[in-house]
């Protein structure tokens, strides 16, 4: 059945991907861990970072270390890039194995038949998630797709959900959010898009509900009912 977009009340759904449409395979904290030990061993202090931190934060602070320390900006570029790669190799092996979380085709299906532009914003990477989304056959759903290495600034930055939005054309308070953390929670209320965020994934409900989402969501069947009613 289809709704004409002014029947609805929201134009568009932007979507984590990793606990929000596919199960959440991919061992972060192993990662991080990995590229701390790797910094560690090229002179970063032992024990000042911790795999609890966002990977763009571990990042920035091993720029920051080895740029006090006079490296050149070629070689800590060079760290950086290796440690992408490290990052990268892991999530190509998840991207393998991953499955739709339980109503994913069926919610993304339902919504493009409404008339709903669809995106994802992830922290994956572009390869992984191309190969997951295409292995799983629902990459013809979605109208953008932006990862971590197509934006400058990548999640919890505003910049990777703004950028979504240019793609998508669409304004803030026309769009919704649908995450399973505050990496997701906290660029959608900065830029004042609704957000839903959903249990399937790495948080707790109470761990949801102390960064304040507008909805919480026990399955993804029930976000076609927030953008009907707006």
């Amino acid at each position: 059945m289809l709704f004409p977009c002014g029947a609805l009340g929201m134009k568009a759904v932007v979507f984590d991907m990793d606990g929000v449409l596919v199960n959440f395979n991919i061992d972060s904290r192993r990662i991080k861990a990995e590229i701390i030990e790797y910094f560690e061993r090229l002179g970063f202090p032992k024990g000042a970072l911790s795999p609890d931190l966002p990977f763009s934060k571990i990042k920035d602070e091993a720029e920051r270390h080895f740029s006090s320390k006079g490296m050149g900006k070629e070689k800590i570029l060079e760290i950086l890039r290796a440690a992408e790669r490290m990052a990268v190799d892991h999530e190509m092996e998840a991207a393998k194995t991953t499955i739709l979380l339980p109503g994913a085709k069926e919610t993304v299906s339902s919504l493009k038949s409404m008339g709903v532009k669809l995106a994802i914003f992830t922290y994956n990477n572009s390869k992984a998630v191309q190969m997951a989304l295409e292995r799983l056959g629902i990459d013809g759903y979605f109208d953008a797709v932006v990862t971590r290495d197509q934006v400058e600034s990548p999640k919890p930055s505003p910049c990777h959900l703004k950028r979504v939005l240019e793609l998508l054309g669409v304004s803030a308070e026309d769009a919704l959010v649908v995450g399973d953390s505050e990496m997701d929670i906290k660029p959608a209320k900065e830029l004042a898009v609704k957000v839903a965020a959903i249990t399937t994934g790495v948080r707790s409900e109470e761990e949801l509900r102390s960064h304040s989402p507008d909805y919480i969501v026990k399955g993804l069947s029930e976000v076609i009912e927030i953008v009907k009613k707006g």
